[in-house]
């Protein structure tokens, strides 16, 4: 292939339907406390900085890294609203909440971009709203699926083919709405939502809640992923600069994993 934007294209698509098709089979066939944890890694945030810094260039990215941080609160009300709404609704659970989940994203995602944010304002408003979610859900119980679904072609290129969209879509806004929003949309769960959509549907509630509770914990690895980049981008470029903070964001996300398995051995 060899049109720059369509191998990117191709690269953005596989990515994103590969993390979602993982997500999910280690919910299944794990646990959903594994898979929790793992949706808080920087799993689009590598994709879209990539490619936008490929793209646009390290100063845009770096321009944008204190909305980066910033955009996790939103995403994390986005994680809020979906939790409260799947214990309200009782028709049509996971679209309604998928829908006012999304919805309030896009209206705390669109107070941020007003606010001037600095690095350490932003570290701590996202730190501050990480802390609350933890508390909130420390309550909720783990729950381990049972009967996996078969998987068949159909279901697998649905499921692939959603988060694609998605994370595609706001590669796409990133690089033409400037800096702030850049930031803004690394926050957006376009894997999350997917696979939280698809456990939800397949499942039940208790399960797609149950996934939510470890995602607070797991979103320290994007933050320091995203503060990584602001520091390594500009000294080693966007290929060494992605490498040295998906390292530490690995490191971190191990650690997590380790204490999590010592704490709650048997979930």
């Amino acid at each position: 292939m060899d049109n720059p934007y369509e191998t990117s294209l191709l690269a953005k698509v596989l990515w994103s339907a590969g993390i979602v098709l993982c997500l999910a089979a280690i919910a299944e066939r794990v646990s959903t406390r594994v898979a929790g944890i793992l949706s808080g890694a920087p799993l689009s945030a590598v994709i879209l900085y990539f490619f936008v810094g490929r793209e646009m260039g390290t100063a845009y990215v770096v321009e944008s890294v204190p909305h980066g941080i910033a955009a996790f609160s939103a995403t994390l009300a986005f994680v809020l609203a979906y939790y409260k709404s799947s214990r309200w609704l009782s028709n049509w659970v996971p679209l309604g909440s998928a829908v006012i989940a999304i919805a309030v994203f896009l209206v705390v995602a669109g107070g941020l971009v007003l606010i001037p944010f600095t690095l350490t304002g932003a570290t701590v408003t996202t730190g501050c709203v990480i802390a609350f979610a933890i508390w909130l859900f420390r309550k909720i119980e783990f729950i381990q699926v049972e009967k996996p679904v078969k998987y068949t072609p159909r279901l697998l290129f649905l499921r692939g083919g959603t988060a694609a969209a998605l994370i595609v879509t706001a590669i796409a806004l990133a690089e033409n709405l400037g800096p702030r929003w850049t930031g803004l949309l690394v926050g957006f769960p376009s894997t999350l939502l997917p696979t939280l959509v698809i456990i939800h549907t397949t499942y039940g509630t208790p399960s797609a809640q149950a996934l939510l509770r470890n995602f607070p914990v797991g979103m320290g690895s994007i933050i320091l992923y995203i503060l990584c980049v602001s520091y390594a981008f500009p000294r080693w470029g966007v290929y060494g600069g992605t490498a040295a903070a998906l390292t530490v964001a690995v490191l971190y996300i191990s650690a997590v994993m380790t204490w999590s398995k010592i704490r709650v051995p048997a979930a």
